[in-house]
């Protein structure tokens, strides 16, 4: 009997708008993910562990020219326009930003066509000039393209944000980049950087077009969109400036490291190391689930002081990641040969870092509430200052760890970054809004009876 009572609820908890938004996000964020993984695929089959070195050193320039410019408005988006998502207001908040995001974006492409041949001089990587060449020209689409995402996951479009992500554009990159190998052989590593330059503005143009229909419904009110002002515009900046602070550490995790592995790594180490972090991000993916269902409902219960239902959800998001993440963590425990050979020949020595990151990535997924949990209730600047710190210590470690250990360093430094943050996080969990995230982790309690026995 109790089997089917828990079946039933499983079954009613899905046919909730939760729970179906959660499905539709699954299958939008499985999407993604193989695509981050297939585009690696495909650069390890074409180009070799070289290839995907270079590859992601130009990637990461890419990444970190986003992050600059969209200067944390992406995620004040999903706060603000998760306050409200059916008010126009969300939609006044997306058109301010972008004006001053794309403005930025433009800039930071130009400086980076100007010094590409230096930057790829410091790297000592003659590739990474022609691949430059065409990254630059992705900048702003790029920026625009996490903004869309941060404006839908506001108004509770998250499948619509999982298609605007790095995730969707690799896999939109790779079946470009296997198209040209097809019916004209394979492409030169320039080539590369073209196909994600393509997919960048392709992905754009189709966030512009959901977006217009989406704004179909507020057509009377959004006939002078672009002379309207959000209701708060000052609140919103501050915002948005706490959580660019926060997301440098963002910029150090997905950027600086690299950045300082390409300097001390030649480009086949440095790949084999991307190799196994893009394997490991098949367990990182539930992440992206979570921050794209969850947080602006976190916002919404704190904003109208539903305490319990916070608690109750908080709980269901961690329990959720860890039981999804666990199938996907066994493979790269136990196989990680298999999960390399994807790549080709020559990427099964990477099988010591899968190991090591596929169990930070998983502690961070099975803790990964708790970031949302801090920035979605007005702690944004407390969590703003445990990431910074974390990531500060993680790139510390890389700078000693790599020349000592080479690639091996590289893997436990990143590991150290992902654990330690959502660790340190969980106790402010605790201290600041009043709870454990896994009920049974109670080591107050515990601690107490011990001295009282």
């Amino acid at each position: 009997m109790k089997v089917f009572e828990v079946n039933g609820r499983f079954w009613s908890a899905l046919n909730t708008d939760l729970g179906r938004a959660f499905l539709k996000t699954l299958f939008a964020r499985g999407i993604a993910a193989v695509g981050s993984l297939l585009l690696g695929v495909t650069l390890g089959r074409f180009y070799g562990a070289d290839g995907v070195g270079v590859f992601a050193l130009a990637q990461s320039i890419l990444f970190g020219a986003g992050i600059l410019t969209r200067f944390g408005m992406d995620n004040a988006l999903m706060r603000y326009a998760g306050r409200d998502h059916d008010s126009v207001q969300g939609f006044y908040y997306f058109i301010w930003a972008a004006r001053y995001a794309v403005a930025g974006a433009l800039i930071v492409a130009c400086l980076l066509l100007l010094l590409r041949t230096t930057i790829a001089g410091f790297f000592s990587s003659p590739s990474l000039d022609s691949l430059l060449l065409y990254v630059t020209f992705a900048v702003p689409p790029f920026t625009a393209n996490y903004l869309l995402a941060g404006y839908f996951k506001g108004v509770r479009c998250p499948a619509s944000a999982c298609f605007l992500e790095s995730g969707y554009i690799s896999l939109v990159a790779a079946f470009l980049l296997i198209a040209y190998g097809f019916f004209f052989g394979v492409a030169e590593i320039h080539q590369a950087g073209a196909a994600l330059s393509l997919a960048t503005w392709l992905v754009f143009f189709q966030g512009c077009l959901v977006l217009f229909f989406q704004q179909k419904r507020y057509a009377g009110l959004n006939r002078d969109v672009l002379n309207n002002k959000p209701d708060d515009p000052r609140g919103f900046f501050s915002t948005s400036r706490a959580f660019f602070v926060m997301s440098l550490a963002e910029f150090m995790q997905n950027v600086l490291v690299v950045f300082v592995a390409a300097f001390f790594l030649n480009s086949h180490d440095l790949g084999l190391f991307k190799a196994a972090e893009r394997s490991a991000l098949l367990i990182g993916f539930v992440l992206m689930l979570i921050a794209a269902v969850f947080p602006p409902r976190f916002s919404t219960l704190y904003h109208h002081n539903e305490h319990g239902r916070l608690i109750r959800l908080a709980r269901q998001s961690s329990l959720l990641g860890a039981a999804l993440s666990l199938p996907m963590l066994l493979i790269c425990l136990f196989f990680p040969g298999a999960v390399l050979s994807l790549f080709g020949s020559g990427f099964s020595d990477a099988a010591p870092y899968l190991r090591i990151l596929a169990l930070a990535q998983a502690v961070n997924v099975s803790t990964a509430a708790v970031g949302f949990l801090l920035n979605m209730t007005g702690h944004e600047i407390l969590m703003r200052n445990i990431a910074l710190i974390s990531t500060g210590i993680g790139v510390l470690a890389f700078v000693i760890s790599i020349p000592a250990m080479g690639a091996l360093g590289a893997a436990l430094s990143l590991s150290l970054v992902l654990v330690l943050q959502n660790i340190v996080a969980l106790f402010f969990v605790r201290q600041r809004l009043g709870f454990w995230l896994y009920p049974a982790w109670s080591f107050y309690p515990i601690s107490k009876r011990v001295t009282e026995r």
